[in-house]
């Protein structure tokens, strides 16, 4: 009895040695671009179809991070190959990294700020004969610059179709557009059908809320907020404009 306990114990030992040591290296584009030329390595795109049909890294596999059986899928990547992946904005493939690090693959790489600072580094993407692009709420730059100049508040709430933290704070910006209708221009745009604005603007990621008037930055914040935050935000801004 005592030898099976020292077995499961060494077992375990070793297991949690196998995880210390399983690095999910974090890199920026130039370093992704050079380690993807590997033709040992597997380079992997955990977009959704449409995503990757609009713009993805030549040679890429593609896998939905969102379907029920991805990480069943994800798992039967090979152990002994580098694997190489990406989503937009690092956020999925960071959670692939994770699956995979967790069961035992140790040479996992992931393109930190995803596809998106990979277009912002002018390198290039493959987009498919059949795409079809996202034309909701799109804008281009001088749309921006014009919006950005009015004598009234502008918010507005940079956010994709993919992104969850955007999805579940769709309801409350529907919302926050009638409370304050009138008083703050409530403006949403989509990052993946405003790519040329997304490039003006450096956009690395997603949520991204903004409030100008005159042309002047009176608030930014990168990530999910709750209405009790922006709503304070809305009524000091209302307050000392």
């Amino acid at each position: 009895m005592k030898r099976i306990a020292i077995s499961i114990s060494f077992v375990l030992i070793s297991l949690f040695v196998i995880s210390q040591n399983a690095v999910i290296r974090q890199v920026s584009p130039i370093q992704f671009s050079e380690l993807i030329k590997n033709p040992s390595g597997v380079l992997l795109d955990v977009r959704t179809q449409s995503e990757f049909s609009n713009g993805h890294i030549a040679n890429s596999g593609q896998l939905n991070y969102y379907s029920l059986d991805f990480r069943k899928n994800l798992l039967l990547l090979p152990k002994d190959e580098p694997i190489y992946l990406y989503c937009n904005t690092g956020y999925r493939s960071q959670k692939a990294a994770d699956i995979l690090t967790e069961n035992g693959y140790q040479n996992v790489y992931n393109l930190e700020h995803g596809i998106m600072d990979w277009e912002l580094k002018n390198l290039p993407v493959v987009v498919d004969p059949d795409a079809r692009p996202d034309t909701d709420n799109k804008m281009d730059f001088s749309e921006y610059a014009k919006l950005i100049q009015s004598k009234e508040l502008v918010f507005i709430d940079f956010y994709a179709p993919w992104c969850s933290p955007c999805r579940k704070m769709m309801p409350m910006m529907d919302s926050l557009k009638v409370d304050y209708h009138g008083s703050i221009n409530i403006v949403k745009v989509n990052v993946d059908a405003s790519k040329s604005l997304v490039k003006a603007l450096r956009l690395v990621g997603v949520p991204y809320l903004v409030i100008y008037k005159n042309g002047k930055l009176l608030y930014s914040n990168n990530g999910a907020v709750t209405r009790n935050e922006i709503t304070s935000v809305f009524q000091s801004n209302l307050a000392k404009n």
